[in-house]
């Protein structure tokens, strides 16, 4: 066999051996070209590496199987953390309400306890300034009141003369309750003067407070929520650093794989080109199921094998 025949039996040994062989063959005339066939997975599965090549595709499988498993769970941890903020993020933004609720009960009452201090101060004020007009008041009827209610109890008179007696009295004391009210109106008039201010100033103060304080609780919800969103936003950067860290090694071992894979098939199609050269076939098959007589090379392909092995 020249040259040019060798190189065209390798082609066509190349050719068929990649085929699965459930079709028909290429015409061959009967008696005219000599046919081999070859069982190519049991000549795969006796090759000296071929153990190598079981044992990485079982790493590869092991490490694609760890990395959904690595992904699922990121997932699921990310998941739970994201409910987890939230849920913390409620029970915190009810916690930051009690505590802004409490702080402005108590200011209330601060402020409350100092509107009464300055009432009563205010107050004893107002009486002192009109303290000689309120004396002058019950010294003008003091003694008339007094003299008709002894009237009134100690002398015995007719019907006619109590009744006129009683009106007196009842007179006097509406007029005397007349300008007392005046002058309880005139003070109540000179003590809203300062209270009005103060109740004014009061409630800035309260206004001012209560916005200063929600903003400090404003301002440590939105440093936690900061930290929060710091430590979710890493989580997924993580998640991926992991995962093109396992993405190389899967690449590496696909790697190492195939290109075992590659010297097996080479070295199984050179030992069956070898043998098509040696013996004059023609056409060598890949498990070729077909009523036509040819030659199992599996054996000798095997046996072949086991020896460049020990080579």
């Amino acid at each position: 066999m020249d040259r040019g025949s060798i190189k065209k039996l390798g082609l066509l040994v190349a050719g068929i051996l990649l085929l699965s062989a459930c079709g028909k063959a290429p015409a061959v005339g009967p008696g005219t070209e000599k046919i081999a066939v070859l069982d190519w997975q049991r000549a795969e599965s006796s090759h000296p590496h071929y153990k190598k090549l079981e044992q990485g595709q079982k790493i590869l499988k092991d490490l694609l199987a760890k990395r959904k498993a690595q992904e699922d769970l990121a997932r699921t941890q990310l998941g739970s953390l994201d409910r987890l903020r939230t849920l913390r993020k409620l029970s915190e933004s009810s916690y930051w309400q009690a505590d802004f609720s409490t702080y402005m009960v108590e200011l209330r009452e601060r402020e409350n306890k100092k509107l009464l201090d300055f009432t009563a101060q205010v107050e004893a004020d107002v009486d002192k300034q009109l303290a000689p007009r309120t004396k002058a008041i019950e010294d003008s009827y003091q003694l008339e009141i007094f003299n008709l209610r002894t009237l009134l109890e100690t002398v015995k008179m007719r019907p006619s003369e109590r009744q006129a007696v009683e009106a007196k009295l009842k007179a006097k004391q509406h007029e005397r309750g007349q300008q007392v009210r005046v002058l309880q109106a005139e003070k109540n008039a000179l003590m809203e003067v300062q209270l009005a201010p103060y109740r004014e100033a009061m409630q800035k103060r309260m206004a001012e407070a209560a916005a200063s304080y929600h903003k400090q609780l404003v301002t440590k919800q939105q440093g936690k929520d900061e930290r929060d969103k710091e430590m979710l936003s890493a989580a997924p950067k993580a998640l991926h650093n992991a995962l093109v860290l396992m993405d190389k090694e899967i690449a590496k071992q696909q790697e190492k794989n195939e290109q075992l894979q590659k010297r097996i098939s080479a070295d199984i199609s050179s030992q069956a080109m070898r043998l098509a050269h040696e013996n004059s076939y023609s056409v060598i098959f890949k498990k070729y199921k077909v009523n036509i007589k040819a030659d199992d090379i599996t054996a000798k392909v095997v046996e072949n094998l086991q020896k460049q092995a020990k080579e």
